[in-house]
């Protein structure tokens, strides 16, 4: 009897975290990407902002490259620590134009600003089928977390990891606050991801993907 043709890869887009660019979160995943090489397909992309804000002093863009955002802060704070955003507008557009000329993709996979940004999208469009999400947090900006909060409970299959266990109050509520039935687990950093095709086939064969 011939064979069945292989199935299709899941394709991910994939959204670093703040002050970091899509290369940077590429080599950071690389442990992840070994484990699911034979089911998934990554996409990274960069952010469309420069990031700001005085403790980029501390980072060495020889080894990391351009520092990017997601988005802003109007007050200079961390984005997990700011109130007032700008430019999330450009990278919401960004993404769009992304998943029409790249997708669609099955997935999105974010870390911290990256994560939260991921989090609004799975909430206010159908981009989607399931998302993993390392280290989100809650937006404190007005505008955002209203957005966020208008409709019920995203339904989409999603997988949560953070860097500690109690979960800080800030990551442990966008996933009890924001998602149905999330499920979630505790690692020492992005390079070790507790992510392979164990997790995720619940997440896409739940949804049909």
């Amino acid at each position: 009897m011939p064979q069945a043709p292989p199935q299709p890869k899941l394709k991910l887009l994939c959204l670093h975290g703040y002050a970091q660019n899509g290369q940077f979160f590429r080599e950071r995943t690389g442990a992840v990407r070994k484990q699911l090489k034979s089911v998934c397909e990554f996409t990274f992309l960069d952010a469309p902002r420069p990031a700001t804000g005085e403790f980029l002093g501390q980072i060495d863009e020889a080894t990391r490259g351009a520092p990017l955002g997601w988005y802003n802060t109007r007050d200079g704070n961390r984005p997990a620590l700011s109130s007032s955003y700008a430019g999330l507008d450009e990278s919401l557009e960004l993404i769009r134009q992304t998943c029409q000329s790249q997708g669609p993709f099955d997935g999105v996979l974010g870390f911290s600003q990256g994560a939260t940004l991921a989090a609004l999208l799975c909430l206010t469009t159908d981009l989607f089928q399931f998302a993993v999400l390392f280290a989100g947090y809650v937006p404190r900006d007005s505008t955002v977390l209203a957005s966020m909060d208008a409709g019920a409970p995203c339904a989409l299959p999603s997988f949560h990891c953070f860097c500690s266990l109690p979960l800080p109050p800030a990551s442990r509520e966008v996933r009890s606050r924001h998602f149905h039935q999330p499920k979630h687990q505790s690692a020492p950093g992005p390079r070790q991801l507790p992510l392979d095709e164990t997790e995720l086939s619940p997440l896409a064969s739940s949804n049909g993907c």
